[in-house]
């Protein structure tokens, strides 16, 4: 007789691959169409799946691209976080490779999204999760700096957007030497936002009141 564990981690695995299912389905179906065009019948019907299936995983299409969405977006916030961006010796070529890799191993659904217009929310998402990143790293420093929360917002958007428009016009163009454009955004978006924090933290330190003795 099967133990409770036993039949709680067969129970774990068909769950997995249901899900799995639902997600390439939808992964499929994403391509073809925009996400709110997507039935549940149509999803559940590629995934050899029925409504009810369906029901006891998700509540709705939206759910489903949101928790890609969530993984997706974990992924890469883990793989920016292994690098100093500021650094002079910061490998924009190795970490242009590691996005990609995330990307391209989540099939071809992830790279589309980048580059389709309706789903831009992934590329607001993305630069969200690197301007977050950026304010997060330097806010002890910024701490000590009399920059406006204005400004500094001003300036993390140039550096967080113009890497990811460097990125995303990359896999518009894969004939693009990723090389080249590599080299391209760690001159532009991340030289350029070196300076720019630079810049503040040195001008900021300059007109910070001096604290009293």
């Amino acid at each position: 007789m099967e133990s409770t564990q036993t039949k709680r981690k067969k129970l774990d695995r068909r769950q997995i691959r249901t899900k799995r299912r639902i997600r390439e389905a939808l992964m499929t179906l994403a391509v073809e169409k925009p996400a709110e065009k997507i039935t549940i019948k149509e999803l559940a019907e590629l995934a050899d799946i029925d409504r009810k299936t369906f029901y006891l995983h998700y509540g709705s299409i939206g759910e489903v691209l949101t928790e890609m969405q969530r993984e997706l977006l974990e992924k890469l916030e883990n793989v920016i976080s292994g690098y100093d961006l500021f650094q002079p010796d910061f490998d924009a070529l190795a970490l242009f490779r590691d996005i990609n890799g995330i990307i391209l191993e989540s099939s071809d659904f992830y790279r589309r999204m980048f580059i389709m217009d309706r789903y831009s929310f992934f590329f607001d998402k993305l630069k969200e999760t690197l301007k977050t990143y950026l304010l997060d790293k330097y806010a002890s420093q910024l701490e000590n700096t009399s920059i406006s929360p204005i400004k500094l917002d001003l300036y993390l958007e140039y550096v967080s957007t113009g890497t990811m428009a460097i990125y995303v016009h990359w896999l518009k163009h894969p004939e693009y030497d990723l090389d080249q454009v590599a080299q391209a955004a760690s001159e532009i978006a991340y030289g350029g936002g070196r300076m720019v924090l630079e810049s503040i933290l040195l001008t900021g330190r300059e007109q910070a009141p001096a604290s009293e003795e």
